[in-house]
């Protein structure tokens, strides 16, 4: 979970948008603070945006509502899709990612970036369906229920692009510790089952703290275990935070696929971050499987994620 830069500010919104696009910002980080923060903008821009957007398209906000919090109608819907298709007029998606997948995106011509949140399958899809994003990276820990491995998950409306396998590696200070810090149980939920049945005790980290800061800071103070993809995090991240695999883990093989709305799918843009994403993953994988630990893994029977 290495510290993410932010990305380059090669493509702005329209005028006419740009309310939109700080309202959208707002959605998928969940706070004025860290939407700000994104958009290198102060905190009262995003509110007077926010007030604006209300006003202008009689917003009313659905506190408990999964997306579209602070509110949700035809009219803005029909703006979010032509926002959509003006970025990708300019060779650009809107891809979203959880923490751990995030650096698969990091360099990608052609994505426009959102801070990394975990979120459930369902989450991300009606993401995709409202025209916040235009694109996901998926882990099949994300899914309600276990799929076979010759199935792919299903929706209306999503297509679904297979990007591989690889293994997630429990790390931390003490590798005898049998505690684990996880994100919520309702956007991960097979992890949560496969270590829970392995005897392993979960905590969860709070939905307000998901910057990778805080991950580190918490797996410390308790001394529990973070799960990683070493070959995307990297060595030189681990060794600088004195992190090592954790003993006797069970193996956490995961499925990983891009998920684009079916509109989008064909365009050169997409074919185009499908193709970088699964060239990042090949290479991933290929480190993954001469690994003495990938290679003991592998070995051994597959997570129900898988």
């Amino acid at each position: 979970m290495p510290a993410v830069p932010a990305a380059p500010p090669s493509y702005q919104p329209p005028a006419a948008l740009v309310d939109l696009h700080i309202l959208d910002l707002l959605e998928l980080t969940e706070s004025q603070e860290r939407a700000a923060a994104a958009l290198a903008v102060h905190q009262s821009t995003v509110s007077r945006s926010l007030q604006l957007m209300r006003r202008d398209f009689k917003l009313v906000p659905r506190l408990k509502a999964r997306v579209c919090r602070h509110g949700h109608n035809a009219c803005v819907q029909y703006l979010r899709l032509a926002y959509r298709e003006h970025r990708l007029m300019a060779g650009l998606l809107r891809i979203g990612s959880d923490v751990l997948h995030h650096t698969l995106l990091l360099g990608l011509d052609g994505v426009q970036r959102v801070p990394p949140r975990f979120r459930s399958a369902e989450q991300w899809v009606e993401l995709l369906r409202h025209g916040l994003l235009d694109g996901a990276i998926l882990s099949s820990f994300s899914l309600a229920k276990p799929l076979p491995a010759e199935k792919e998950p299903v929706w209306a409306g999503i297509s679904v692009l297979p990007l591989g396998s690889i293994g997630l590696q429990l790390v931390a200070q003490t590798p005898h510790t049998r505690g684990v810090l996880l994100p919520r149980r309702t956007t991960l939920p097979l992890l949560h089952k496969r270590l829970e049945a392995q005897g392993f005790e979960v905590q969860q980290q709070p939905l307000a703290c998901q910057e990778p800061a805080a991950w580190l800071k918490r797996s410390r103070d308790r001394q529990l275990a973070l799960p990683v993809v070493r070959e995307l995090v990297g060595r030189r991240w681990l060794r600088s935070n004195r992190l090592e695999p954790v003993v006797d883990q069970p193996p956490l093989e995961e499925r990983l696929w891009l998920l684009l709305p079916k509109g989008a799918g064909e365009t050169t843009a997409a074919q185009g971050c499908w193709q970088g994403l699964r060239g990042r993953m090949v290479r991933a994988i290929a480190i993954q499987n001469v690994h003495p630990a990938a290679k003991l893994a592998r070995s051994t029977q597959k997570c129900d994620g898988a």
